[in-house]
Order: C-alpha cells, then sequence, then structure tokens
C-alpha cells in the first residue's frame, strides 16, 4: 500500500459508512476539496468523483433523513445536492428536478436550483 492511497481509502470508508451523517460529511469534504481547485491546482479527492455522484444519486434517490442529533432534516439532499453542483452530469437532470418539483425546503430548493444549472452548463 503506497502513501497516497491511504487518505483516498479513508475517505471511500466515510463515503460508504452506514451513518448518514458521516456520509454527508464525506459528500461536503470533497465538495470543499473541489472548490479549493483553481487555489491548489486539483482536487486530491477526484478519483473518487465517479463513486461520491453514485452516493449523491443514490440519496436523492430516497427521501431526505429526518433530523436527529446529528443532522437536521434534509441535510443528506443537501450534501448531495452540493456535490452535484460539482458533478452534476446531464443523466441527473430528471433526479435533480424531482427534488425541485417535491422538496418545501427552501435551502435544498436553492441547492437544487445549483445543481439544475451545473447539468445546463455542461
Amino acid at each position: 500500500m503506497s502513501g497516497p492511497d491511504i487518505p483516498l481509502q479513508a475517505f471511500a470508508a466515510l463515503l460508504h459508512s452506514d451513518n448518514v451523517a458521516t456520509v454527508c460529511r464525506a459528500l461536503n469534504m470533497y465538495q470543499v476539496a473541489a472548490s479549493y481547485t483553481r487555489l491548489s491546482g486539483g482536487n486530491p479527492l477526484e478519483p473518487l468523483g465517479g463513486e461520491v455522484r453514485v452516493v449523491a444519486r443514490e440519496i436523492l434517490s430516497r427521501p431526505p433523513v429526518e433530523a436527529d442529533e446529528e443532522i437536521r432534516a434534509g441535510f443528506d439532499h443537501l450534501s448531495a445536492l452540493n456535490v452535484l453542483t460539482s458533478l452534476a452530469a446531464p443523466e441527473d437532470a430528471e433526479l435533480i428536478a424531482r427534488v425541485l418539483e417535491s422538496t418545501e425546503d427552501e435551502q435544498i430548493r436553492a441547492v437544487a436550483t445549483l445543481a439544475a444549472a451545473a447539468v445546463r452548463n455542461q
């Protein structure tokens, strides 16, 4: 096992955790790393971008989580949509549109609008 693989393996473990709050943290970590790409010269988590997108799609394909002691209601959808503002592909348009139509949460609607724009701008 080489050194550079360790952070990706750790990130993948977070991304595929059974704990929804942990998965949300991983999605948010990816988005933060992606936003620093211009400053740092690259996203160190980019090799797992495909997996991140799959997890985000899985989250959006089910109802948003209820609030608990770790996260607020709908935070899973918010995290998934946020990462799709960087990773969305044309085939995500329908899923994002369903979220836009079904959510009553203004913050989720705002981020879903950004994700939809990301799909249109491809």
